[in-house]
């Protein structure tokens, strides 16, 4: 009686293990063919990368005291660090494409 229990049960966890298997298949199927889709949409899209470089018109003004100590390319941003006479700092963060100053942070000296 015993060895019928266990087979029956051997075959009823046998069919859940093939289940499991089709689907985890199936899952992997379909989370393929989504990457794929996606990389083939990105690379036919050329929207964004059409977009034309604006070219550099606009000038900076540095005062006479200031001296620049940085110039960092950051990706899609350059950024410029102005030092003056004080040893306070002004970084300038410009957007590449547009050529417009985004942010200006001004960090002045403490003197106690």
């Amino acid at each position: 009686m015993e060895e019928i229990e266990n087979t029956e049960q051997n075959i009823k966890s046998t069919r859940i293990l093939k289940l499991a298997i089709l689907i985890m298949t199936l899952l992997l199927i379909i989370g393929f063919c989504i990457v794929f889709l996606t990389i083939g949409y990105r690379l036919s899209n050329e929207s964004t990368n059409n977009t034309p470089i604006i070219p550099l018109n606009n000038k900076i003004t540095i005062e006479a005291d200031q001296e620049i100590q940085f110039i960092n390319d950051g990706g899609k941003n350059i950024l410029i660090t102005l030092v003056d006479s004080n040893g306070n700092y002004t970084i300038l963060n410009i957007n590449k494409r547009t050529n417009n100053i985004e942010t200006t942070i001004d960090l002045e000296k403490n003197i106690n």
